[in-house]
């Protein structure tokens, strides 16, 4: 039904614009045009500083803080206050001993009236043998190589090839 036509090749390129419309008007600048003066850049002026007089005089003598080195500081002296507590009779001390194993208390082993019923059976031991597989089966097909099989040459493996 026809011959298929690809769309053709196309680079970019920009879209296509409205050109531009510039309406006149009447406005003229009537009279001189003044422009700004250049001015180089300068500091700010800055108001003087005004010291108000005050009436507040110091009366008399001034004196200054006398200058001290460290010292410590005063204890009051300790006072031991007497009792009326002695210790009666002859004070022992605990016997200095060497550390030994406590003492333990011998192990009680209670009867009880559980017993199996019946036989009890072991599991007998049984050695590891390999798992049963199901046997390989291989689908026959219908493939056939046709025509003349080229094989690659065989090559003696030599240093520098």
């Amino acid at each position: 039904e026809g011959e298929f036509i690809k769309r053709p090749d196309q680079t970019w390129a920009p879209g296509e614009r409205a050109n531009i419309v510039k309406r006149g008007d009447n406005l003229q600048p009537e009279g001189e045009f003044s422009k700004r003066p250049d001015a180089k850049w300068a500091p700010g002026e800055r108001a003087t500083v005004v010291k108000r007089d005050d009436n507040l005089h110091p009366e008399g003598e001034f004196h200054k803080r006398p200058d001290q080195t460290w010292a410590p500081g005063e204890r009051a002296n300790i006072i031991k206050r007497g009792d009326n507590l002695h210790p009666e009779g002859e004070f022992s001390k605990r016997p200095d001993a060497m550390w030994a194993p406590g003492e333990r208390a011998d192990l009680v082993k209670r009867g009880d009236n559980l017993h199996p019923e019946g036989e009890f059976h072991k599991r007998p031991d049984r050695t590891w043998a390999p798992g049963e597989r199901a046997n390989i089966v291989k689908r026959g097909d219908n493939l056939q190589p046709e025509g003349v099989f080229a094989k690659r040459p065989d090559s003696v493996w030599a240093p520098g090839n």
